[in-house]
């Protein structure tokens, strides 16, 4: 993930400060994805996973939080797979020039500049959304012993 482009996202540099490195979202779940208007909202329920461990062994989690991507002016949208979800990698990045355009049958679809999330999934949902606009949220929830 580049760092430089997370943090330069509205919201995007609380996210980074809020789990002290740039998130790639490992093990976060889909808690919720709505597609409505020509806009995209994907919510994250994710962690950061520490060095430590506990007394059965496993990694300490802390730092939950609820992580909201809202994408304004969608440009594309290829999503395969069950909504449950687990999240092996999240992928944010710009289209550039002289990448190849993919095939839309019902729009133009995204363009040099757009904003591609990519979601890589252990579990269910995977696939990809373009958009014009990115912005983050985060929301702090109750640190759970594990995760």
């Amino acid at each position: 993930m580049d760092e430089s482009l997370f943090a330069s996202f509205p919201g995007g540099q609380a996210v980074i400060d809020w789990f002290g490195f740039c998130p790639g979202f490992h093990d976060a779940s889909l808690e919720r994805i709505e597609v409505a208007s020509g806009h995209a909202i994907l919510t994250l329920r994710t962690f950061r996973t520490t060095s430590d461990v506990d007394a059965a062994g496993y990694f300490i989690c802390d730092r939950h939080a609820l992580v909201s991507l809202r994408m304004e002016s969608v440009t594309g949208l290829k999503l395969e797979g069950d909504a449950g979800s687990i999240i092996s990698e999240l992928v944010i990045r710009r289209m550039h020039f002289g990448e190849p355009p993919a095939v839309w049958q019902t729009c133009a679809g995204p363009q040099v500049g757009d904003i591609e999330i990519a979601l890589e999934s252990a579990v269910g949902l995977f696939g990809t959304i373009y958009a014009k606009h990115l912005t983050f949220e985060l929301h702090p929830t109750e640190t759970k012993a594990n995760s």
